[in-house]
């Protein structure tokens, strides 16, 4: 016997990993996301995961928590990213090209600076750390033994 597709199936919205990339794109934690809403991470997760189904106010308060419009968060943000697209311009009978919109560009350029800077942080203690240990121990690397010792 084949398994016959429910109709509603292919109409449903499936915004939980949409709702995740701008989250991730925004920095914020699930946890702190989870309290803003006061929910618990777990329904969070759900919602995330597309278990749970999501109700109108949930995502307005989501769209407020995350400082996106309600439309953002029914589109993946990675489809802005993507090379332009065209589509038919109803009211101007014209093709449009349509890019990434600038609060989302922003978003992420934000994003990213924040990470470079902790990247940045993460790299100068690397090299205090290990500069510390040259000048006080004087370790000595042998590549046959593979192993460091003091000189």
């Amino acid at each position: 016997m084949i398994k016959k597709k429910t109709a509603d199936a292919g109409y449903r919205f499936r915004i939980g990993s949409h709702i995740r990339k701008w989250r991730n794109i925004k920095d914020i934690k699930q946890k702190d996301l989870a309290n803003s809403l006061n929910l618990s991470e777990a329904a969070v997760s759900n919602i995330e995961n597309d278990i749970t189904n999501i109700t109108v106010t949930q995502l307005e308060d989501i769209s407020i928590a995350l400082n996106v419009s309600i439309e953002q968060l029914l589109s993946d943000p990675q489809e802005k990213f993507r090379s332009p697209y065209i589509y038919a311009g109803a009211a101007a009978g014209k093709d449009q090209q349509h890019y990434p919109d600038n609060e989302l560009l922003n978003a992420v350029i934000v994003s990213m600076e924040k990470k470079d800077q902790q990247l940045q942080t993460i790299m100068q203690h690397f090299i205090h750390i290990m500069t510390e240990l040259m000048q006080h121990e004087k370790f000595v690397y042998n590549s046959s033994k593979q192993v460091a010792s003091r000189a």
